[in-house]
Protein backbone atom coordinates (compact mmCIF):
# COMPACT_ATOMS: atom_id res chain seq x y z
CA UNK A 1 0.00 0.00 0.00
CA UNK A 2 2.83 2.41 0.85
CA UNK A 3 4.53 1.76 -2.46
CA UNK A 4 1.31 2.20 -4.44
CA UNK A 5 0.39 5.51 -2.81
CA UNK A 6 3.97 6.75 -3.07
CA UNK A 7 4.00 5.92 -6.78
CA UNK A 8 0.73 7.81 -7.25
CA UNK A 9 2.11 10.87 -5.43
CA UNK A 10 5.31 10.87 -7.48
CA UNK A 11 3.34 10.52 -10.73
CA UNK A 12 1.23 13.58 -9.84
CA UNK A 13 4.03 15.67 -8.31
CA UNK A 14 3.46 18.80 -10.39
CA UNK A 15 -0.31 18.72 -9.88
CA UNK A 16 0.17 18.36 -6.13
CA UNK A 17 2.78 21.14 -6.06
CA UNK A 18 0.22 23.49 -7.59
CA UNK A 19 -2.95 22.14 -6.00
CA UNK A 20 -1.95 21.71 -2.37
CA UNK A 21 -0.71 25.31 -1.89
CA UNK A 22 -3.89 26.62 -3.51
CA UNK A 23 -6.01 24.42 -1.23
CA UNK A 24 -3.99 25.60 1.78
CA UNK A 25 -4.54 29.22 0.80
CA UNK A 26 -8.28 28.67 0.56
CA UNK A 27 -8.34 26.91 3.93
CA UNK A 28 -6.37 29.77 5.49
CA UNK A 29 -8.82 32.28 4.02
CA UNK A 30 -11.69 30.34 5.56
CA UNK A 31 -9.94 30.36 8.93
CA UNK A 32 -9.45 34.14 8.72
CA UNK A 33 -13.16 34.67 8.10
CA UNK A 34 -14.12 32.47 11.06
CA UNK A 35 -11.54 34.15 13.26
CA UNK A 36 -12.65 37.68 12.38
CA UNK A 37 -16.31 36.80 12.93
CA UNK A 38 -15.67 35.53 16.45
CA UNK A 39 -15.54 37.29 19.78
CA UNK A 40 -12.26 37.81 21.58
CA UNK A 41 -12.96 34.77 23.75
CA UNK A 42 -13.78 32.62 20.72
CA UNK A 43 -10.58 33.73 19.03
CA UNK A 44 -8.58 32.71 22.09
CA UNK A 45 -10.26 29.30 22.06
CA UNK A 46 -9.52 28.86 18.36
CA UNK A 47 -5.84 29.64 18.85
CA UNK A 48 -5.60 27.51 21.99
CA UNK A 49 -7.26 24.49 20.40
CA UNK A 50 -5.12 24.92 17.30
CA UNK A 51 -1.95 25.04 19.39
CA UNK A 52 -2.95 21.88 21.27
CA UNK A 53 -3.77 20.02 18.04
CA UNK A 54 -0.46 21.03 16.48
CA UNK A 55 1.56 19.95 19.52
CA UNK A 56 -0.28 16.62 19.44
CA UNK A 57 0.42 16.26 15.70
CA UNK A 58 4.12 16.87 16.23
CA UNK A 59 4.18 14.38 19.08
CA UNK A 60 2.53 11.71 16.91
CA UNK A 61 5.00 12.34 14.07
CA UNK A 62 7.97 12.30 16.44
CA UNK A 63 6.82 9.01 17.96
CA UNK A 64 6.28 7.54 14.50
CA UNK A 65 9.78 8.50 13.41
CA UNK A 66 11.24 7.02 16.58
CA UNK A 67 9.34 3.76 16.16
CA UNK A 68 10.27 3.47 12.45
CA UNK A 69 6.87 2.06 11.57
CA UNK A 70 4.35 2.87 8.85
CA UNK A 71 5.21 6.58 8.59
CA UNK A 72 8.91 5.88 8.10
CA UNK A 73 8.11 3.16 5.57
CA UNK A 74 5.99 5.58 3.55
CA UNK A 75 8.69 8.24 3.78
CA UNK A 76 11.21 5.84 2.29
CA UNK A 77 8.84 4.60 -0.40
CA UNK A 78 7.99 8.14 -1.47
CA UNK A 79 11.62 9.24 -1.57
CA UNK A 80 12.49 6.20 -3.70
CA UNK A 81 9.58 6.80 -6.07
CA UNK A 82 10.46 10.47 -6.49
CA UNK A 83 14.11 9.68 -7.18
CA UNK A 84 13.06 7.51 -10.11
CA UNK A 85 10.32 9.69 -11.60
CA UNK A 86 11.05 13.40 -11.14
CA UNK A 87 11.62 15.34 -14.36
CA UNK A 88 14.94 17.20 -14.51
CA UNK A 89 13.30 20.47 -15.61
CA UNK A 90 10.99 20.41 -12.59
CA UNK A 91 13.90 19.64 -10.28
CA UNK A 92 15.79 22.60 -11.75
CA UNK A 93 12.83 24.94 -11.16
CA UNK A 94 12.35 23.65 -7.62
CA UNK A 95 16.05 24.09 -6.87
CA UNK A 96 15.57 27.84 -7.37
CA UNK A 97 12.17 28.09 -5.72
CA UNK A 98 13.35 26.38 -2.54
CA UNK A 99 15.70 29.30 -1.80
CA UNK A 100 12.64 31.22 -0.61
CA UNK A 101 12.92 28.99 2.46
CA UNK A 102 16.70 29.19 2.77
CA UNK A 103 17.89 29.89 6.30
CA UNK A 104 20.23 32.74 5.37
CA UNK A 105 17.61 34.46 3.22
CA UNK A 106 15.00 34.20 5.96
CA UNK A 107 17.42 35.47 8.61
CA UNK A 108 18.04 38.57 6.49
CA UNK A 109 14.28 39.02 6.01
CA UNK A 110 13.60 38.61 9.73
CA UNK A 111 16.32 41.08 10.71
CA UNK A 112 15.07 43.55 8.10
CA UNK A 113 11.51 43.35 9.48
CA UNK A 114 12.76 43.82 13.03
CA UNK A 115 14.94 46.81 12.16
CA UNK A 116 12.15 48.44 10.18
CA UNK A 117 9.78 48.10 13.13
CA UNK A 118 12.37 49.59 15.49
CA UNK A 119 13.03 52.45 13.07
CA UNK A 120 9.32 53.24 12.78
CA UNK A 121 8.71 53.01 16.51
CA UNK A 122 6.82 49.74 16.73
CA UNK A 123 8.91 48.43 19.61
CA UNK A 124 6.56 45.71 20.81
CA UNK A 125 6.06 44.32 17.32
CA UNK A 126 9.82 44.39 16.82
CA UNK A 127 10.25 42.33 19.98
CA UNK A 128 7.51 39.95 18.80
CA UNK A 129 9.28 39.48 15.46
CA UNK A 130 12.69 38.85 17.02
CA UNK A 131 11.32 36.35 19.56
CA UNK A 132 8.95 34.54 17.18
CA UNK A 133 11.60 33.96 14.53
CA UNK A 134 14.75 33.69 16.65
CA UNK A 135 13.46 31.23 19.24
CA UNK A 136 11.88 29.16 16.49
CA UNK A 137 15.27 28.76 14.84
CA UNK A 138 16.85 27.65 18.10
CA UNK A 139 14.01 25.20 18.72
CA UNK A 140 14.44 23.64 15.28
CA UNK A 141 18.18 23.19 15.84
CA UNK A 142 17.51 21.56 19.22
CA UNK A 143 14.98 19.14 17.74
CA UNK A 144 17.28 18.20 14.86
CA UNK A 145 20.05 17.26 17.27
CA UNK A 146 17.57 15.42 19.48
CA UNK A 147 16.30 13.13 16.72
CA UNK A 148 19.41 13.00 14.48
CA UNK A 149 17.48 11.60 11.53
CA UNK A 150 19.50 11.01 8.37
CA UNK A 151 18.24 12.69 5.21
CA UNK A 152 17.04 10.73 2.17
CA UNK A 153 19.60 10.21 -0.58
CA UNK A 154 19.52 12.98 -3.18
CA UNK A 155 22.10 12.58 -5.92
CA UNK A 156 20.33 14.37 -8.78
CA UNK A 157 22.80 17.27 -8.54
CA UNK A 158 20.29 20.14 -8.59
CA UNK A 159 20.51 20.85 -4.86
CA UNK A 160 22.35 19.46 -1.88
CA UNK A 161 21.63 19.59 1.83
CA UNK A 162 23.62 18.63 4.90
CA UNK A 163 22.73 18.15 8.54
CA UNK A 164 19.95 16.25 10.24
CA UNK A 165 16.57 15.84 8.60
CA UNK A 166 13.83 15.97 11.29
CA UNK A 167 12.11 18.40 11.45
CA UNK A 168 12.65 20.33 8.21
CA UNK A 169 14.47 23.61 8.77
CA UNK A 170 13.10 25.14 5.56
CA UNK A 171 9.51 24.27 6.48
CA UNK A 172 9.98 25.45 10.05
CA UNK A 173 11.71 28.73 9.16
CA UNK A 174 9.28 29.53 6.35
CA UNK A 175 6.35 29.04 8.71
CA UNK A 176 7.93 31.27 11.36
CA UNK A 177 9.19 34.12 9.16
CA UNK A 178 6.40 34.32 6.61
CA UNK A 179 3.88 33.65 9.36
CA UNK A 180 5.31 36.55 11.35
CA UNK A 181 5.12 38.76 8.26
CA UNK A 182 1.44 37.84 7.90
CA UNK A 183 0.81 38.74 11.53
CA UNK A 184 2.54 42.10 11.12
CA UNK A 185 0.37 42.89 8.13
CA UNK A 186 -2.64 41.76 10.16
CA UNK A 187 -1.73 44.24 12.88
CA UNK A 188 -0.65 47.19 10.76
CA UNK A 189 -2.40 47.04 7.38
CA UNK A 190 -6.08 47.75 6.60
CA UNK A 191 -8.44 44.86 7.47
CA UNK A 192 -9.12 44.18 3.79
CA UNK A 193 -5.52 42.98 3.42
CA UNK A 194 -5.80 40.30 6.07
CA UNK A 195 -7.50 37.48 4.19
CA UNK A 196 -5.46 37.74 0.96
CA UNK A 197 -2.20 38.10 2.91
CA UNK A 198 -2.77 35.03 5.07
CA UNK A 199 -3.96 33.01 2.07
CA UNK A 200 -0.89 33.96 0.01
CA UNK A 201 1.41 33.29 2.97
CA UNK A 202 -0.11 29.84 3.57
CA UNK A 203 0.22 28.92 -0.12
CA UNK A 204 3.87 30.04 -0.20
CA UNK A 205 4.78 28.17 2.99
CA UNK A 206 3.19 24.92 1.82
CA UNK A 207 4.87 25.24 -1.59
CA UNK A 208 8.27 25.65 0.07
CA UNK A 209 7.68 22.55 2.17
CA UNK A 210 6.60 20.54 -0.87
CA UNK A 211 9.70 21.65 -2.76
CA UNK A 212 11.87 20.06 -0.08
CA UNK A 213 10.04 16.75 -0.45
CA UNK A 214 10.10 16.77 -4.25
CA UNK A 215 13.80 17.63 -4.25
CA UNK A 216 14.28 14.59 -1.99
CA UNK A 217 16.26 16.50 0.64
CA UNK A 218 13.57 15.82 3.26
CA UNK A 219 11.10 13.08 4.01
CA UNK A 220 7.41 14.01 4.01
CA UNK A 221 7.16 13.62 7.79
CA UNK A 222 10.10 16.03 8.24
CA UNK A 223 8.15 18.78 6.50
CA UNK A 224 4.89 18.03 8.29
CA UNK A 225 6.68 18.10 11.64
CA UNK A 226 8.41 21.37 10.75
CA UNK A 227 5.07 22.94 9.92
CA UNK A 228 3.40 21.58 13.06
CA UNK A 229 5.99 22.66 15.61
CA UNK A 230 6.52 26.12 14.10
CA UNK A 231 2.83 26.84 13.67
CA UNK A 232 2.29 25.77 17.28
CA UNK A 233 5.04 28.16 18.36
CA UNK A 234 3.51 30.95 16.27
CA UNK A 235 0.08 30.30 17.77
CA UNK A 236 1.59 30.53 21.26
CA UNK A 237 3.32 33.82 20.43
CA UNK A 238 0.13 35.26 18.99
CA UNK A 239 -1.90 34.17 22.02
CA UNK A 240 0.51 36.07 24.28
CA UNK A 241 0.57 39.11 22.00
CA UNK A 242 -3.21 39.25 21.69
CA UNK A 243 -3.66 38.84 25.43
CA UNK A 244 -1.33 41.66 26.42
CA UNK A 245 -1.79 43.84 23.36
CA UNK A 246 -5.05 43.05 21.53
CA UNK A 247 -5.19 43.92 17.86
CA UNK A 248 -7.60 46.65 16.81
CA UNK A 249 -7.75 49.92 14.97
CA UNK A 250 -6.84 51.85 18.14
CA UNK A 251 -3.39 50.31 18.04
CA UNK A 252 -2.37 52.13 14.89
CA UNK A 253 0.01 54.45 16.64
CA UNK A 254 3.67 53.51 17.22
CA UNK A 255 4.51 52.65 20.80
Amino acid sequence: MNEGFAAWVSAHALVLFIGLPLASGMAALGFVRLYEAGSRRRRSWMLGLGLSALVLAFGVLAAAVRSEGTVVAFDGALADALSMSMDSSLLWALSWFTYLGDRNFLIVLSVAMTLYLIWTGWWRLAAFTAIATGVNGALNALLKHTFERVRPEHDHGFVSAAGWSFPSGHASAAMAVYGTACYLIWRLAPPAWRGPTVAAGAALIVAIGLSRILLQVHFASDVMAGFAVSLAWMAGCIIVAERWWPSGRAEQEPQ
